[in-house]
């Protein structure tokens, strides 16, 4: 079976891009933990024991990843991490959707701070979350898993 090639540019775009973006979310969650654990509860899936733990963990999850995303550490398995995250808060939102709770998504809470856009859960940011889950698939895939401190040996 042949391989599809992504060139490597198209690669590093996508490892920067989506490196400052999850940077972005998981910094802006972090700075407001008590809301980002309020948008949680709001999902109505995790005991409200661990909701604190589980808004921290993710808040820092992204902005690990993000960070080493945009630095090429571990793009593999960074990547491979953000898959997984995505499906999570995908199956979330629509687990939501379809149970009908209407409540903000807990994505990107700048937007209706700073540009008074509303992210509540529906259709737009599921696929916009679909979006992202596709294009951490070549990085998974195909990114790098160098160790910059290492040498090189050839």
């Amino acid at each position: 079976m042949k391989r599809i090639a992504f060139p490597s540019p198209l690669i590093t775009t996508l490892r920067v891009m989506l490196g400052a973006l999850f940077i972005i979310s998981g910094g802006e969650k972090l700075l407001d933990l008590k809301f980002f654990s309020l948008v949680i509860a709001e999902y109505q899936i995790l005991p409200a024991l661990v909701i604190p733990t589980v808004a921290l963990f993710v808040s820092l999850c992204e902005l690990l990843c993000g960070t080493m995303l945009l630095f090429d550490l571990f793009s593999r398995i960074t990547a491979s991490i953000m898959l997984a995250m995505m499906a999570l808060f995908i199956a979330a939102m629509t687990n939501n959707l379809v149970r009908g709770l209407e409540h903000e998504c807990g994505c990107f809470e700048f937007l209706s701070q700073w540009y008074g856009l509303k992210e509540e859960i529906g259709i737009g940011p599921i696929l916009r979350d679909i979006l992202f889950f596709i294009l951490l698939l070549p990085v998974a895939l195909l990114g790098s898993n160098r160790i910059p401190w290492k040498k090189e040996q050839g």
